[in-house]
């Protein structure tokens, strides 16, 4: 019987410690890293906006740093400049792919879109990734209601990507519409 408990126990154990040392390892190692701007992002920021003191809105609750983004399940971050009174939206939304489109719609103090930036582009190449061109996203520039949006025609053959880029670019006016007082208090 020996012979038959002792194998499962000590590989249990061996487990068990194993466990223990990935869990050591994450907290003595681990860097939170909620609401810091990357390099990418402020690329973005600067492409759409200029130099200026941007972050991340964050809160804190419960002990932990979280990203403010006011019950939107697209919005991965709102980002501001409250000195110029300028904000950026950074979401994800499906195209063609799901959550192929991840950017940042760059929203200035009359509630206008003055700019794109695609932080990632999961859409078909050659289709659906030309939703990304500076050509189509400059259509969007001074937008700032729906039915505007709305006008721009979507790109021959990406359609999805069209509409996805569009949905993003309504839920970014409506989060700053609904939102502006909090987003810069």
């Amino acid at each position: 019987m020996k012979s038959k408990v002792m194998p499962p126990l000590i590989l249990t154990l061996i487990c068990a410690a194993v466990c223990a040392l990935v869990v050591l390892a994450h907290e003595v190692t681990y860097v939170d890293n909620t609401g810091v701007l990357t390099k990418e992002m402020k690329e973005g920021c600067i492409e759409i906006f200029g130099q200026g003191d941007y972050e991340i809105l964050t809160r804190t609750e419960k002990g932990e740093k979280k990203v403010i983004d006011f019950g939107f399940d697209h919005v991965n971050s709102i980002i501001t400049d409250k000195k110029n009174s300028n904000c950026l939206i950074e979401l994800t939304c499906d195209g063609y792919a799901k959550g192929g489109l991840h950017l940042m719609v760059g929203i200035d103090k009359e509630g206008k879109i003055r700019g794109l930036y695609f932080l990632s582009n999961g859409e078909t190449p050659g289709l659906g990734a030309n939703v990304a061109n500076k050509d189509y996203t400059d259509k969007f520039t001074d937008k700032s209601r729906d039915h505007q949006i709305d006008d721009v025609d979507d790109l021959t053959a990406a359609t999805y990507s069209s509409k996805g880029l569009k949905k993003a670019c309504k839920e970014a006016l409506e989060i700053y519409s609904k939102h502006k007082e909090e987003i810069f208090a």
